[in-house]
């Protein structure tokens, strides 16, 4: 049985590893979320600058072209979209200024629990 949700509460994965970001669409589909997908950081501030706001973002770090890193950056410049909360996800040692951090590999009763307690506020 799904978890209960913040309405409309759509989470924006960022993730160059196809296989990771296909698993987590599927179990917050499962889990009742919508998702909306990005290949990388450039293809995320696309979705995000054609005026998309999912109330959560999941990050991968380490990723070719625009990481994490670079994504977070230009993201912290740009006074609507540093409202949305990040959950920078990396397997690498060094985890970033972030509203909150996983490391790999993903427990996803923390990541659900994580995302629980991030969406809490929107949902009142």
């Amino acid at each position: 049985m799904p978890h209960r949700k913040a309405a409309d509460a759509t989470i924006l994965i960022i993730d160059d590893d196809v296989g990771s970001r296909k698993a987590l669409a599927e179990v917050l589909t499962d889990e009742g979320y919508s998702v909306a997908t990005a290949s990388d950081g450039a293809d995320g501030l696309t979705y995000l600058r054609d005026g998309h706001r999912p109330k959560v973002i999941l990050l991968d770090l380490m990723m070719p072209g625009v990481d994490g890193w670079d994504f977070r950056a230009e993201q912290k410049r740009d006074d609507t979209l540093r409202r949305i909360p990040v959950i920078a996800i990396s397997a690498a040692g060094k985890l970033m200024d972030a509203d909150h951090t996983l490391r790999k590999p993903i427990n996803l009763e923390t990541l659900l629990n994580l995302l629980r307690t991030v969406l809490e506020p929107a949902a009142n």
